[in-house]
Formats: structure tokens, sequence, C-alpha cells
């Protein structure tokens, strides 16, 4: 085990050379943007709270649990493997290439949706900050400036953008903790006995919050794309795919506790409220820092695009490094020794979109149609390595009985997600996300195999 911490192995991906710049700050920037934890507590507290009531917080810790499970089946490979497919790299050596094709396409769809959800996101953020100051901005032309301003990130040096990726999502959470600490202070830090004794808490309210709780981690996994570029893959990446979504975690049933505290004391009507948090901000008599909250918001959206930007191009990158992609894909800037080319065309494809959308349809429902499409990639690719783990290490001796329940549970947690997600059947246009999600991983899988059948590919 010693030396699998030391010694990289290599995979068709870091063959053009990615140039091993990134630290461990960088790499743990880029897990914690692609989870973008302070959109929780803006935005899906409020849901699990509609769901779940007082036991909000014992929601989210159940829900960090079980993304732990899920984290635990990846770092097996992490320890030993590195490149820039990411989790289609793990994959790979348990189910071989026809699962790390499916994991690889898998993941891309869902890296090219996410920064269309969060572009709209952030746009509507920054829509509902302008109006505070009395203006009115179009959303087409804020998702233009922060979608410009995402490239522009995404093209830059990796170990520069994803160190500053952490900074802003550090100072976004340091907000809303403020504004947690606000609540607790009013309260006179007196434990609110009430969230902990979960009367008239509901099975089915429960399991409805904990599905947002599970997504509410999805991205987390988005470090294992810096495998070519990280300096230190086999010792980072793994701590990153334990320590992110533990930090988040962490985060989540805080502001669960105390937003909960906030709501119940201040009465405020969290189905029908716009900005609960905005709306608690003021009942605290600090509209500034609600202000300040929102602007944290927009920060932890925009610095989600960034990283998955960077994963989408990654992952791209990786494909057609093996053939799967056309070529162009997988060049390589001479100097900076990153896939530009790959970038771009991951910015062409989620600027379009986003774009496109922001001329007739609003912020929040872009949010939520393309974060629901990108969590179907996200739950596939997880599930495909967590089949994987077991067989891989059985092959090589390492399979012991704690593997095998890791990955039995944390398949468990994630045919529960995906299941929650299809039944019951959603409204339009949510209806056919799940049939568009597999008609595209169909038709990216077949389109690559076709391209893959060429000699010294494989």
């Amino acid at each position: 085990m010693g030396g699998d911490a030391t010694k990289i192995v290599t995979t068709a991906s870091d063959a053009g050379g990615l140039r091993r710049s990134v630290g461990f700050v960088g790499v743990l920037g880029q897990s914690v943007a692609g989870v973008a934890p302070s959109t929780t507590p803006t935005i899906n507290i409020a849901l699990v709270f509609a769901a779940a009531g007082s036991a909000s917080w014992l929601a989210y810790l159940i829900g960090t649990v079980a993304v732990l499970l899920v984290a635990l089946t990846l770092v097996p490979f992490a320890r030993r493997f590195a490149g820039a497919g990411s989790l289609s790299e793990f994959v790979a050596h348990g189910l071989g290439p026809h699962g790390r094709l499916v994991a690889a396409w898998a993941l891309l769809l869902a890296y090219l949706a996410v920064p269309v959800a969060t572009l709209a996101g952030c746009a509507g953020y920054l829509q509902a900050i302008f109006k505070m100051a009395g203006l009115s901005v179009p959303t087409v032309v804020l998702v233009a400036v922060a979608g410009v301003g995402a490239a522009v990130l995404a093209l830059r040096d990796v170990r520069l953008s994803t160190v500053l990726m952490l900074a802003l999502e550090g100072v976004s959470m340091l907000l809303v903790t403020l504004l947690g600490v606000a609540i607790l202070s009013r309260q006179g830090m007196a434990v609110d006995l009430s969230q902990f004794s979960l009367e008239g808490v509901s099975m089915a309210g429960m399991n409805n919050a904990l599905l947002i709780c599970v997504l509410s981690f999805v991205g987390f996994e988005a470090t294992a794309s810096l495998g070519g570029e990280a300096r230190r893959p086999l010792i980072d990446i793994p701590r990153t795919l334990l320590l992110a979504p533990l930090i988040a975690g962490v985060f989540f049933v805080f502001s669960a506790y105390v937003i909960v505290l906030g709501f119940d004391r201040y009465d405020i009507a969290v189905a029908t409220a716009s900005a609960p948090l905005d709306d608690l901000a003021r009942a605290l008599n600090l509209p500034g820092l609600g202000l300040l909250v929102s602007v944290g918001a927009a920060i932890s959206l925009f610095t989600c695009v960034v990283a998955t930007l960077v994963a989408a191009s990654r992952v791209a990158y990786a494909l057609a490094s093996r053939g799967a992609l056309p070529s162009v894909l997988g060049r390589l800037d001479p100097v900076r020794e990153a896939p530009t080319v790959a970038v771009w065309a991951a910015v062409a494809v989620c600027l379009g979109f986003s774009l496109t959308l922001a001329t007739f349809a609003r912020p929040l429902d872009v949010y939520d149609w393309f974060g629901t499409f990108s969590t179907f990639g996200c739950i596939l690719a997880y599930g495909l390595t967590a089949v994987a783990m077991p067989i891989f290490l059985r092959r090589e001796g390492l399979l012991r009985p704690h593997h095998a329940l890791v990955s039995a549970l944390a398949l468990a947690v994630l045919v529960y997600v995906l299941y929650g997600s299809v039944w019951p059947v959603q409204p339009a246009p949510f209806d056919v996300l799940p049939w568009l999600f597999v008609g595209l991983l169909a038709a990216g899988v077949g389109g690559s195999t076709l391209l893959g059948r060429r000699p010294g590919r494989d």
C-alpha cells in the first residue's frame, strides 16, 4: 500500500503531457467549488425544511454519511490511479474499457449541464442584487458577463483558477456562517430542543428530504478530473474525496440547524419566500448581511461554473486522447500544457445553451432543468465506480469484507436517489429528462465506439 501512494500509474489521458502543477489547495478548491456549498443554504435547505421540518439537520447528517460511503468507493482507486478522465479512469480498472466509456460520457454530460444550471442561478442572484439597488439588467447580459468571466478563469493556469475558486467559495461560506452566528446570538446560544424531538416528522417527508440532501453533494468528485495535473494525485485526490464532502456536510448540518431556528423564531413562510435567507437577515435587522449572503450565493454558483468547465474539458480531453472524440480536443497548449481546445469547446457548448435559454426562460427554471439532468450522469458514474471497486480489489487480492459492505451500502444509497429522481413521475419537462439523458448517453457512447475503432486504440 505504501508504494501505491507514491507511484503514479499513468493512463492514456496522461500521455499528452499535462503539467503537474496543482497542489493540495487547488485540488481541494476544485472539489469544493464543484459542490458549491453556499447554494445549499440559499436554495436547498428551504426545500428540505418543507419536507422534513425540524429534522432538516438530521436529514443532512444522514446525507453526509451516505455521500461519505460513496466517497469510500472512490478512494481505493484514487490511491492507485490518476488521469484526466476523472471517475472513468477508476471504472476502467474494474469494468474494462466499455465501463470507462459509459462513465466518461455520463460525467461529460453532467459536467456540461452543471455550468448551464449554475450560470443561470448566478444570473438570477445577480439580477436580484441589482433589483435591490433599483436597477434592471436583462438576464442575457448577466449570463454573458458571468459566462465570459468563468471562461477566462477556466482558460487560465489551472493552479491559479482552482486556488481562487477555493478562496471565493470560502468567502461565500463565511457570509452564510455569519448569518447563522447572528441567529444563534439572538437566541442567546440556547439549544433548540424542538429540533431534536423530531415531532411531526413523517417517514415520507424524511425520504423526500434525504433525496435533496444527497443531491446537494453532487460535484465533489470533480477533483478526480485533475488526476493529470495534480502534483501528488495519489495523495491529495483521495484526501480531498473524503475531506470535501465532510467540510460540506458539517456546513450543511450547521446551516440547516440555524436556518430552521430562524424560520421558526421569526415565523417566515418558507414555502412562499423567494429569498428566505434575505428574509431572515431583514428579520434580524441586518439587511446588509442579507445582501452579502446573496452576493455569496452568486459567487458560489460562479465558482461552480468554473470548476465544472475545467472538469468537462479534462474528461473531453481524456476521451479524445483515447480516440473516442475528435483528436483536436486532445491537443495541448504548447506553453501552458493544458487542454485549451477542450476548454473552448466546453465553453462554447455551455455558453451557447445558456445565452439561448436566457432569452425566454426564467433563471430558476433553467437551474432546475439542467441541475436535475446533471444528477443522472453523476449518479451513474458513482454507481459504476461502486460496482467496479470490489471487482478490482478482488482481482488484486485486496478485497476485504468491509470493502464489499461499503460498496453495497453506497449502491443502495444511489439506487434510492435514482429511484426518487424518477418516481413518482415528475411534471413536464422533468418527466422527459431521464429519457433525454439515456438517449444522449447512448448516442455519445455509440459515436465514440465507432470513432475509436482504429488501430492502436484500446
